[in-house]
């Protein structure tokens, strides 16, 4: 038992023995929580005072899940197959399967991803009559998410709902839970949605889960949203034995509901929990910490802590202020030349905060034949003929799946176009029946031309055969064996070489392939395995879980998609006003405070040599001069070695920048932050007297809108707009830069 305990320090070994009762472990970047999280669930087992079963772990990422069961193997010394290790969705996508006949849904329900979700709400804007432009499926699939991760069901919405925009997106948000339904199918909110309300409402299955989680670990807490809290909190019995474990200075996801004050309000929730901090970086030089932490400090909302690296000293962080984007490019990956014979690609990584930085970058490395890998473009699940063939998969699966039906009714090519699925969406609404039971009705088959009556009908009898060879759960056949069966019955391979041709055509084959493979080592893995526990799997995997470190390759990616890794080198790119922090955060002071911790962490996954960069000039949204981030500017000087190739000066701290109104030293304060602009000199939004009420307007990034309200004047004012598909913000009018369109 002591064994576990040696390699910990005391904090660290405080946490792990601390079993009893609610524990928030603050644990800072590089501090070492995974170990202490799998040595928790060791140490408990070994000391009996739990069985596998008893104990319930939860994670964000399946590759972090999994790397968590094997390190919690590893230290047991043999295999725990009932031990629950996942991510909140799998757990939540499995509780409801056991559970289906409770909520009301077949346990073969299928899960749509963000692709079929936003596909199913085009169809509900359509079925309504609403515009596309004005209600587009992305912006309301963001406000439909909010609701569910806020657990506001669609008829709470629409009880609160005030306004044409608002009004108008309850309805689509209630016709698309219909239509979900309807379709036997959960998007990744659901999954958390529909768990919570089956806990609330039913005590004996609440009760069951409480009885048998004895235990429950919470990784990346900070992390959490409205409803993973609210099924922490229904899961957790009276012996209140919860640990979470966080860092509220690495909270970057609020955009996608992440709520920070979950992790400042567990003491308030769990009165009597203890507090362990780890504090102790076991990643990075302390110089590289001494600057994250000065920037972070910066933040109201969080809890003090002072990291201290476990090794000392540290070169200083690099910054580069670069002419142009280009230029950036070009002495970044001098930088990196230098470094390579001594240290390989793999220990690399340049980081960006939007994925469009990567365009530049990629033009030098492949100029510079440097070898490269980007993570964050189209993931291998998200690929066309990939989605064409789960598609399918789905449908087989589950007969109800409108959305799939839809995207594999004419592909391979097979006369069926828009016409005949609009006939058949149709008669399905009428009905209250599937597409393809539709599809397979004599009756509305006889009214079809008899071209695509007969398309139709050989369309319907190959779902129907391979459901059948399938038995809807892959008993008389593999899953793999599946997959093969549909790619030859649908002539997908000469489907595609006809046309791309042969070569072009490869790719696509060698990822088909491929799937096949996973399909055969899923069930390899899971020899009682069935279709829909494949399908499962593969609706919930990330980007991330299937990125791997090539040693001969540099890495590029987004802050965000860095969360939890690590590398010797970090090139942090593009620190410029407007760009990072972001644009839509000067309005709003939470957002701001993210995108401060969004730097933090980009900072903290350096180990030992960290550069900084920012262009002079880099167009974007028709603007090309910008402005040094305040990040930068909060960095201490003495911890940088400035590297300066601009051809013309950016403003120092206590320059004159000229505003509209005469010279004023504004510095680069949130407030009064203002951009110079080459040709002179003009305030960043419309003119005042014409900014009233009614009037039609266009945002860079949030688009069309309607002005409600104006409050204030000069750089005072503030202007209330409700925009299309989005719904009212307040904007603070000289960061805004309106454009009146009627």
């Amino acid at each position: 038992m002591d064994h576990l305990l040696d390699k910990l320090n005391p904090a660290q070994a405080e946490a792990v023995t601390s079993t009893e009762g609610p524990l928030l472990v603050i644990a800072g970047a590089g501090s070492g929580k995974t170990r202490v999280l799998t040595t928790r669930v060791a140490y408990i087992l070994k000391k009996g005072l739990a069985e596998p079963h008893n104990i319930l772990a939860t994670t964000f990422t399946n590759k972090a899940a999994g790397e968590m069961r094997q390190r919690i193997t590893t230290m047991f010394g043999a295999d725990i197959p009932k031990l629950s290790v996942s991510t909140f969705h799998s757990f939540c996508a499995r509780l409801l399967r056991i559970e289906s006949d409770a909520i009301g849904f077949p346990n073969s329900f299928t899960i749509y991803d963000e692709t079929d979700a936003k596909a199913l709400i085009k169809r509900c804007v359509e079925e309504i009559g609403l515009s596309g432009a004005q209600f587009s499926a992305q912006a309301l699939k963001r406000q439909i998410s909010n609701a569910k991760n806020d657990l506001v069901s669609a008829h709470e919405f629409a009880q609160k709902s005030n306004g044409y925009f608002a009004t108008r997106t309850a309805e689509v948000y209630t016709l698309y839970d219909t239509r979900l339904r309807q379709s036997a199918a959960m998007d990744f909110d659901d999954l958390l949605l529909h768990s919570v309300r089956l806990l609330e409402s039913h005590q004996d299955i609440r009760e069951r889960y409480r009885t048998r989680f004895k235990y429950v670990l919470v990784d990346e807490f900070q992390d959490t949203n409205k409803s993973q809290y609210q099924l922490l909190k229904l899961l957790v019995g009276e012996h209140k034995n919860i640990c979470v474990v966080g860092d509220e200075d690495q909270s970057i996801y609020g955009w996608r509901g992440a709520d920070i004050t979950n992790i400042q309000n567990f003491e308030t929730d769990f009165p009597g929990a203890g507090v362990v901090k780890l504090e102790e970086n076991y990643r990075s030089t302390q110089t590289i910490l001494d600057a994250a932490g000065a920037v972070i400090a910066n933040n109201t909302q969080r809890k003090e802590k002072t990291l201290r690296a476990n090794i000392s000293g540290g070169e200083l962080i690099k910054t580069i202020l670069a002419e142009g984007a280009t230029d950036e490019a070009e002495l970044i990956l001098d930088e990196i030349e230098k470094i390579r014979s001594n240290l390989s690609l793999s220990e690399m990584v340049i980081l960006y905060r939007t994925n469009a930085q990567s365009r530049a970058f990629e033009d030098a490395l492949i100029r510079r034949k440097i070898p490269y890998q980007i993570v964050g473009g189209v993931s291998f699940y998200q690929r066309k003929e990939i989605k064409d063939l789960i598609a399918y998969l789905k449908l087989i699966a589950n007969p109800l799946d409108d959305v799939s039906f839809e995207r594999i009714l004419n592909y391979p090519r097979r006369s069926l176009g828009d016409t005949t699925l609009r006939k058949i969406r149709a008669r399905a609404t009428s009905r209250n029946t599937s597409m393809l039971s539709t599809a397979s009705d004599p009756e509305f088959i006889a009214d079809l031309p008899p071209r695509s009556a007969n398309s139709l009908s050989k369309f319907a009898e190959l779902v129907r055969e391979i459901s059948r060879m399938s038995d809807s759960g892959g008993k008389l056949i593999s899953i793999d064996e599946i997959i093969e069966d549909i790619v030859k019955s649908v002539k997908m391979i000469e489907e595609l070489k006809r046309d791309e041709g042969d070569v072009l055509a490869q790719s696509r084959i060698e990822n088909i392939d491929e799937l096949i493979n996973a399909a055969r080592e899923y069930s390899e893995k899971n020899p009682d395995s069935k279709l829909p526990g494949f399908l499962e799997e593969i609706s919930l995997y990330t980007d991330l879980d299937s990125y791997v470190e090539d040693e001969a390759k540099l890495t590029l990616m987004t802050i965000h998609s860095a969360k939890g890794l690590e590398y010797d080198s970090v090139f942090l790119v593009g620190l410029e006003e407007k760009l990072f922090p972001l644009m839509m955060a000067y309005d709003d002071p939470s957002q701001m405070e993210e995108e401060r911790r969004l730097f933090y962490v980009a900072v903290t996954r350096a180990k030992r040599r960290l550069t900084l960069s920012a262009a002079r000039l880099r167009f974007r949204f028709g603007e090309t001069e910008s402005a040094p981030s305040r990040f930068l500017r909060e960095v201490p000087k003495h911890l940088q070695e400035i590297v300066d190739k601009r051809q013309l000066g950016w403003p120092s701290s206590t320059s004159q920048i000229r505003n509209g109104r005469g010279d004023r030293d504004v510095g680069f304060r949130e407030d009064t932050f203002h951009k110079k602009r080459e040709s002179g000199i003009t305030y960043e939004y419309e003119e005042e007297e014409i900014m009233r009420e009614g009037r039609v307007v266009r945002h860079g990034v949030f688009g069309r809108g309607v002005v409600l309200s104006v409050e204030g004047r000069g750089e005072q004012m503030k202007i209330e707009i409700m925009f299309s598909g989005l719904g009212k913000k307040t904007l603070l009018a000289k960061y805004a830069k309106l454009k009146v369109v009627g």
